[in-house]
């Protein structure tokens, strides 16, 4: 049996990657079951899903306190080879839950960078440490520690674990035909597809995405040309209040939608004349790769992740697939969104998509499991 951990199963990046792995490992005939804190959500095909908790309750805190209690039970019952954390938001989960449960091969998957070293970005004081020593606790637990970048490999924490060979680099990847086919023929949305060009960008409306820096940039673009921009993603703490009220101070409220999470990105990727990826940090951003499949403009943040390297050929023709900009810089990123959203000078990915195809990505889960189950 492998267990694959979220905690719960919503619109994110981390959530379809889970999604994913899990109908891959199936696939290749192991037992499988997504173990999430919360019930309810889209699981994957032929996946048993079992939730630890009745219902959502109180702060997200107590929840994955709750849930490392009911972990350890269903641990103990169901006694699996293998347990993977498939994103950063359930590693404590998993480390304090797995506590005494013997003869299971613990897996961590950093599907975000932990420390975020980045000038300006919110990511310093009390919560940084915090974050580095859940890291040290995490690389020292793991039968193996997965990443989704290159970028995450210098973390500190982790050095313990590639001395002694316990890192594997798995990047995220995806079926560029599998995309495309869920395009579909209806815009989602009013905007979409009109004469007024639209800039999409996706993500949890949190201090990582750099929305507010977004905001002030497209009000720049919007003062020079018309424009509309829509944040899909969900909200936490009063976000999509904060981000309206930004929104209304900067005059561009009625050109900004906040229509919250969707279930297939795809057909807004596809009829959106630019995407926007402004974050501090990433690990390997999914939606990026969502974007790249089906061949829309991308303006993306040097920070975020492995950006670089999916937009920018370092090889001998030095090709250029997108715009990076400075997550500092309002001005830039609307220069590069003006860029984008204009047939004639915009970029599109063209068939970049095809080096970062998910098989790569089955054959390196297929490659660890057999590692740890020999």
């Amino acid at each position: 049996m492998i267990c694959i951990y979220v905690h719960a199963l919503v619109a994110t990046g981390v959530v379809r990657n889970a999604r994913l792995i899990a109908a891959d490992l199936a696939a290749q005939g192991h037992e499988v079951q997504l173990v999430t804190a919360l019930p309810g959500g889209e699981g994957a095909p032929g996946v048993a899903h079992h939730a630890l908790l009745a219902r959502a309750g109180g702060s997200r805190l107590l929840e994955k306190l709750r849930a490392s209690i009911a972990l350890r039970r269903h641990l103990r019952a169901i006694k699996p080879a293998i347990l993977i954390s498939a994103g950063n938001h359930g590693h404590g989960t998993i480390w304090c839950g797995s506590r005494g449960v013997a003869g299971v091969a613990r897996v961590y998957r950093i599907s975000n960078d932990i420390m975020r070293i980045i000038p300006g970005a919110p990511s310093g004081g009390l919560r940084r440490r915090a974050r580095g020593m859940m890291a040290r606790l995490i690389a020292g637990d793991a039968a193996r520690l997965v990443l989704v970048s290159p970028t995450l490999v210098d973390t500190p924490a982790f050095r313990g674990a590639t001395d002694e060979g316990r890192v594997r680099l798995i990047p995220n990847g995806i079926d560029a035909a599998a995309a495309r086919a869920r395009v579909g023929g209806d815009a989602p949305h009013p905007w979409l597809g009109g004469p007024v060009p639209v800039i999409l960008a996706i993500g949890r409306l949190a201090p990582q995405k750099n929305f507010g820096t977004l905001l002030v940039a497209f009000a720049q673009l919007r003062g020079e040309r018309p424009a509309r921009l829509i944040l899909l993603g969900e909200s936490r703490d009063r976000a999509r209040e904060q981000l309206m009220a930004q929104a209304r101070a900067l005059r561009i409220a009625d050109d900004v939608a906040l229509p919250g999470t969707v279930a297939n990105v795809f057909p807004w990727l596809a009829r959106a004349d630019a995407f926007v990826l402004p974050s501090w940090w990433e690990g390997s951003a999914n939606v990026l790769l969502e974007a790249m499949a089906v061949n829309t403009p991308c303006v993306v943040s040097r920070s975020a992740g492995n950006a670089a390297q999916l937009l920018v050929d370092a090889g001998s023709d030095g090709g250029c697939y997108g715009l990076l900009v400075d997550p500092t810089d309002p001005a830039a990123m609307a220069q590069a969104m003006a860029r984008q959203i204009d047939p004639a000078t915009c970029i599109r990915p063209g068939d970049r998509i095809a080096r970062f195809d998910h098989a790569a990505v089955s054959d390196g889960w297929r490659a660890l499991v057999a590692e740890l189950l020999a």
